[in-house]
């Protein structure tokens, strides 16, 4: 009998569980009932019908709410055949020279709904503002920066534990974060006393010479103090010297301090992914 997500539903708690991730048709792919969806992370370019129909299969068979694909924009056309919507578009996304596409299809109306008027207001509100938006320095602040390790997995495990009640990927686990450190995912602390106060991780693809700003997280006493502005142009420099030419990230859209954040240090407002994230404690649009 196959496992399946029905009656779940958007707003529940979440669990411990954390989603699959596997490759199919040799294509990398996260799937499970916590985001409850199939997120296709990185596709085969030899084989897009046969991993198409397989992430559909398994969609289908698992009642999956969601499929999000991120794609070169030449696979495009066979996703648009196949149903799919083009939520957000990454200019430059390969090498500086070809987009990237995150492309969804829903197996619910229910998953697809838009979110309320506030949250598109206050997104409207921040791609509005007018540069240059004053950014805030954590200059003078008593705080040490580090590149983390294997020593500090399980610090970062029981922070990230502190900070979200849920999270898409299972990054309070110190054996998820070694093996993603130990891969292409630079993890940068700030500390103060010898404790984790504030974190993020850049996590590169070299292929397409991108990275993904992410996984951004301050202890509340520690925030407005410039830390995360801080973690983020260090992770920048860094990823410079790897010849990357593209930077984004997936932020919630219902946070305005890490949206402004990022339109403070020039980033543009590239689209709305619905309904699509399970983070501090409910499944989220970013």
């Amino acid at each position: 009998m196959a496992l399946t997500c029905k009656g779940i539903g958007l707003n529940r708690q979440a669990n411990n569980v954390a989603d699959t991730i596997e490759t199919i048709n040799g294509s990398v792919i996260q799937h499970g009932c916590h985001n409850d969806r199939v997120y296709l992370m990185r596709l085969n370019p030899n084989d897009v019908a046969g991993t198409l129909a397989a992430v559909e299969e398994l969609a289908r068979n698992r009642d999956y709410g969601k499929i999000l694909a991120r794609i070169p924009q030449d696979a495009w056309p066979a996703f648009k055949t196949a149903g799919y919507l083009k939520e957000a578009v990454i200019p430059g996304f390969s090498r500086g020279r070809k987009d990237g596409y995150f492309v969804a299809r829903y197996f619910s109306s229910s998953r697809q709904a838009l979110p309320p008027p506030e949250t598109m207001g206050l997104v409207q509100s921040i791609i509005d503002e007018k540069p240059p938006v004053t950014r805030t320095g954590a200059a003078g602040t008593p705080c040490q920066l580090i590149k983390c390790g294997s020593a500090e997995a399980a610090a970062m495990g029981t922070f990230y534990r502190r900070v979200f009640e849920s999270y898409p990927f299972p990054i309070i686990d110190p054996g998820y974060l070694e093996q993603a450190m130990d891969g292409d995912v630079l993890y940068y602390a700030a500390q103060a006393d010898g404790r984790i106060v504030a974190l993020a991780a850049a996590e590169v693809d070299r292929e397409n010479a991108a990275v993904e700003m992410t996984d951004f997280a301050t202890l509340t006493a520690w925030r407005k103090q410039g830390l995360a502005d801080t973690l983020l142009r260090r992770m920048e420099n860094e990823t410079r010297k790897l010849k990357i030419k593209t930077a984004y990230t997936i932020a919630r859209a219902v946070s305005p301090g890490i949206n402004r954040l990022f339109k403070n240090n020039g980033y543009q407002y590239a689209g709305l992914l619905l309904n699509n994230t399970h983070i501090c404690g409910s499944i989220q649009s970013m």
